[in-house]
């Protein structure tokens, strides 16, 4: 489904991501751990088109991702729910919904994606018509989770979604990303809470310093006496 090969990518003399190689296939969770400023979120932007690699290849079902533009990204199926949610806090979050949608030209499909997204997530209907700056930060990061929905994803990169959540909204917001998964959606995720990530994850990959330095099933990652000590503390 998607494919990442011998991707690098500088920021001026800065070399962020060091020959990286990773495959997310259809219907699986796969995580990308590690520490702050490994280049976890690089990785995200890249393949979304919004960073611009320096050499590799990234593939999404055949298709050059590297020459196609971000807005036709979309179109593909690939959606990207970034880290710190980025809702649009003066638009009511019916009109941050509505922007997730702008590629739809079906208007009963609109219809039925917002009724999905509201089932899906009760209190966004419940806040339809409040401005999305006034949102709690799980409430917000329900939104930009519905916002990237709208569009009909089957691919979901979401980064960080647990971000500055308490420990409640850290299992709701897990429970949301599992029952995603359980519809059909394939999820490449970037989280610094290894431990939730990986007990959710099909696989993973752990990142340092902008290289991979361990991939694998997740579980057998969450067991590795190195990445016990390294991310989660024990």
């Amino acid at each position: 489904m998607l494919s990442i090969k011998d991707l690098h990518v500088h920021y001026g003399a800065i070399h962020a991501i060091k020959g990286v190689s990773l495959e997310v296939n259809d219907g699986e969770i796969v995580s990308l751990i590690g520490a702050n400023g490994a280049g976890k979120t690089t990785i995200l932007h890249t393949i979304s088109g919004l960073v611009k690699a320096t050499t590799g290849e990234i593939t999404y079902n055949g298709v050059n991702l590297r020459t196609t533009a971000p807005n036709k990204i979309i179109d593909l199926g690939m959606a990207h729910v970034p880290e710190g949610r980025h809702v649009f806090s003066r638009m009511t979050v019916l009109e941050n919904l509505r922007m997730g949608a702008f590629t739809l030209k079906n208007t009963e499909q609109y219809k039925q994606n917002l009724e999905t997204v509201f089932k899906s997530f009760p209190r966004l209907k419940e806040r339809a018509k409040q401005l999305a700056g006034t949102l709690s930060g799980g409430e917000q990061q329900m939104l930009a989770t519905g916002r990237a929905l709208m569009a009909n994803p089957k691919i979901l990169l979401m980064d960080e979604p647990s971000m500055g959540l308490s420990p409640i909204l850290v299992k709701e917001i897990f429970r949301i990303i599992e029952t995603l998964h359980e519809k059909g959606i394939t999820i490449l995720l970037v989280e610094q809470n290894a431990k939730v990530a990986l007990s959710i994850s099909t696989r993973a990959y752990v990142l340092e310093t902008g290289s991979i330095a361990m991939s694998g099933n997740a579980q057998a990652l969450l067991e590795d006496d190195r990445v016990r000590k390294a991310y989660l503390g024990v």
